[in-house]
């Protein structure tokens, strides 16, 4: 026997959280997610000329597993970590990422979480918008960029790199997901 509210008893019933406890889980969220933006821009080395973006690759496979709504907090807090160690425009990563969420969630709303496409197809409409929002915000806030360039350079190599672990990634997310929800992997009858 739980007590749900002071004075009142209750048999398994589900606490809402408290305000305060919301606040700490954002902060802390923020916090995790600075320091990670901190790391893939101090830390990781270029691989063929591009550095892999392992929030944008994170973010994209939350949202399809958690929706839109849940991933958009995670995009909000490691855009504006990457755009104060990547030293860009505030809100330009923000925003882009923001569109990624968008991009990778929505259009494919009718597939299953699990096919086994839906990761690869995520990746590939999160990261294309996520270059094209930059592209759009840098060229005008700070200076035109060379569209042909930017695309061979950055875009295209910074897609497939992020292909690569994006399978592996979303199947760890999900079965996690799943166990912390305690979600039953086979069908009982």
């Amino acid at each position: 026997i739980r007590r749900s509210r002071p004075g009142n008893l209750c048999m398994g019933a589900n606490q809402p959280k408290r305000i305060e406890e919301r606040i700490v889980r954002e902060i802390w969220l923020a916090f995790v997610l600075l320091a990670a933006a901190m790391a893939q821009t101090t830390l990781l080395p270029r691989l063929f000329g591009a550095v892999p973006n392992v929030l944008l690759l994170i973010i994209i496979c939350r949202a399809l597993i958690n929706g839109p709504a849940n991933a958009a907090r995670w995009a909000f807090y490691a855009g504006l970590g990457l755009d104060l160690f990547a030293d860009s425009a505030l809100g330009t990563h923000a925003l882009a990422l923001l569109l990624a969420v968008l991009l990778a969630t929505l259009p494919l709303a009718w597939l299953s979480r699990g096919n086994w496409l839906l990761p690869l197809l995520g990746v590939v409409l999160g990261s294309l918008g996520y270059q094209a929002m930059f592209i759009l915000l840098n060229s005008v806030l700070i200076a035109p960029i060379d569209l042909r360039a930017y695309i061979t350079v950055v875009a295209l190599p910074t897609t497939v790199l992020l292909l690569i672990p994006a399978l592996p990634l979303f199947l760890s997310l999900r079965w996690f997901e799943s166990r912390r929800r305690g979600e039953v992997p086979i069908d009982v009858y």
